[in-house]
């Protein structure tokens, strides 16, 4: 049976996904989050890979398993950190293929700065039936 989406249905997903999208409004999670692709880290691996403070890094880790984005598991005293879910990464390549497509220009001032982006990996294996064929690459 199909329902309809009423109009506070609409508002409630569009407030709750604004929500999540701020957690990839920052640089530092977007790096903390390209530092996660390929599985699960401690607090410190992740902050090496963003260049940031060990405390940075627990502060932007802290709100991103709060809004969802990440899952932490402990492992004795260890704590590691993955992204929640795979499909994250599928959108962060549709956002940036889209990007690409329009011409957007990042600040030139931005350049000496670590950043994430998203390579070709089509000869990565996948289990999943749709692909976009995709990969986040961490680049220093």
């Amino acid at each position: 049976m199909i329902t309809k989406m009423t109009d506070r249905d609409r508002h409630l997903d569009c407030v709750r996904m604004g929500d999540f999208f701020m957690i990839f409004a920052h640089a530092t999670r977007m790096r903390i989050f390209c530092a996660l692709q390929n599985g699960g880290k401690t607090v410190t691996r992740i902050a090496e890979e963003a260049e940031i403070s060990v405390s940075n890094a627990s502060q932007h880790l802290r709100l991103m398993r709060d809004r969802g984005a990440v899952v932490s598991e402990r492992r004795g005293q260890t704590v590691f950190y993955t992204i929640a879910d795979p499909r994250f990464f599928d959108a962060a390549t549709l956002i940036r293929d889209a990007l690409d497509d329009r011409s957007y220009d990042q600040d030139p001032s931005l350049e000496d700065q670590p950043t994430c982006t998203l390579s070709s990996d089509a000869d990565k294996p996948t289990s999943r039936l749709i692909s976009t064929a995709k990969s986040i690459t961490f680049l220093t």
